[in-house]
């Protein structure tokens, strides 16, 4: 018996940025042993090709025709994963009709979905946000977290809060293209702060490197290994993020955060890690006011719990992709 494939479809670059590339490969890794995954991804940069080629093999499809050149992959024996918001109810319909089985990777329900399983890996969300199909079945909350396996394994690693008189080492990361250049104002409100020990800030491929500051204090680091990152999450006293999947990968390494938002999607996100007291929150951080809360976080670090996600979301995503 032949194993069953899964093909797997999702972009990166400077408008969309990394987290549906990083989180659908994530989902790959998880499932690479128990299925033949193959990754589908529009006009690749040498680091996407670098991780693809880690986990699984891939495709690259041409950004002028990615949409139908992927239809013309589709047999109707795969089950097909999606994840972006370009992926219209008509065009779910186009790979259902080819007789796939159908995942998407949502999390701002905007849109009617003929899906046969819809993941969502943020905190608060039911079925009965979502217009769907009655056959529709979800996976929902952080139990479903698309995170590498690091960061699992990071779980059984959290260290204690790890403030020390020597000053905070604290950790900047605003995504793969941070086209706002958030990164740099974050960083000059902070970095003459004397309770402030080192700060490393982690860059995507589209970053202007010509921003980059010189300081003793600052460290850049870019294309880091998911082993990289959380080994980063684990060794500092904050990480200042957005709400996102690097989020809920330093929940995982049980960090403590500074977050905000900058975008849409990332709006009911933020709120919800707020509400739940998981995050110190800055709300916009195009809102001049969320550089005055960081300063003020930073001089007075209060410590918020942390969430425990688990080793097992491996698994019960295999078994979740079996029941397909």
């Amino acid at each position: 018996m032949s194993t069953r494939k899964i093909y797997l479809r999702a972009d990166a670059g400077y408008g969309i940025g990394y987290g549906h590339f990083i989180r659908t490969l994530a989902l790959a890794d998880m499932l690479k042993s128990d299925f033949d995954c193959i990754f589908f991804t529009s006009s690749p940069s040498a680091y996407q090709i670098s991780e693809m080629k880690k986990v699984c093999p891939y495709k690259a499809l041409k950004e002028e025709t990615k949409f139908e050149d992927f239809l013309d992959f589709l047999t109707g024996n795969e089950i097909v994963v999606l994840d972006n918001y370009f992926y219209t109810t008509e065009y779910q319909r186009a790979i259902k009709d080819k007789g796939c089985v159908l995942v998407c990777i949502d999390d701002i329900h905007d849109k009617h979905y003929v899906a046969d399983l819809i993941i969502n890996q943020g905190i608060g969300y039911t079925a009965e946000d979502y217009s769907c199909e009655e056959y529709t079945k979800f996976a929902l909350g952080l139990q479903y977290s698309l995170l590498r396996q690091p960061f699992f394994d990071a779980c059984n690693r959290k260290q204690n809060n790890k403030n020390s008189t020597q000053g905070l080492n604290i950790l900047v990361a605003f995504g793969g293209s941070d086209f706002l250049d958030l990164t740099t104002s974050v960083i000059c409100e902070i970095i003459n702060k004397e309770n402030v020990n080192k700060i490393t800030a982690i860059i995507g491929d589209s970053y202007n490197t010509s921003n980059q500051i010189n300081n003793p204090k600052l460290t850049y680091r870019k294309n880091l290994s998911a082993s990289e990152i959380a080994n980063l999450f684990l060794s500092v006293d904050v990480a200042i993020l957005p709400a996102s999947t690097m989020m809920n990968e330093a929940l995982a390494c049980g960090t403590q955060i500074i977050g905000g938002y900058y975008v849409d999607n990332q709006e009911y996100d933020y709120y919800t890690f707020l509400k739940e007291e998981l995050i110190l929150g800055v709300g916009n951080y195009k809102d001049t006011q969320a550089l005055s809360l960081i300063s003020k976080y930073i001089d007075k670090l209060v410590y918020r719990k942390t969430l425990q996600i688990t080793s097992d979301t491996p698994n019960r995503f295999v078994q979740l992709f079996k029941s397909l």
